[in-house]
């Protein structure tokens, strides 16, 4: 079994699984809203930035998310 980590500590262009979001309901509904729950595959695309956006690929979908809300999207990488 795979470790669960926020989404801010997987490696750039890795991919992962969204297993929980932990945040309040105004999190939950501003993921919802972009397609990013639990189950969806996601890559992260860019991390260049120390204190910059994340950008993610979920689907046909880009996404620049901030740190904060990254490290409340708990995922398990993938192989």
């Amino acid at each position: 079994m795979s470790k669960q980590v926020p989404l801010t500590e997987i490696p750039e262009g890795s991919s992962a699984c969204v297993v929980e979001i932990a945040g309040g309901t105004g999190v939950h509904d501003r993921l919802r809203a972009l397609g990013i729950r639990a189950g969806v595959q996601v890559t992260k695309v860019s991390d260049s930035f120390a204190s910059g956006p994340i950008v993610v690929r979920h689907g046909q979908t880009q996404t620049a998310l901030g740190r904060g809300i990254c490290r409340k999207i708990v995922v398990e990488a993938t192989k």
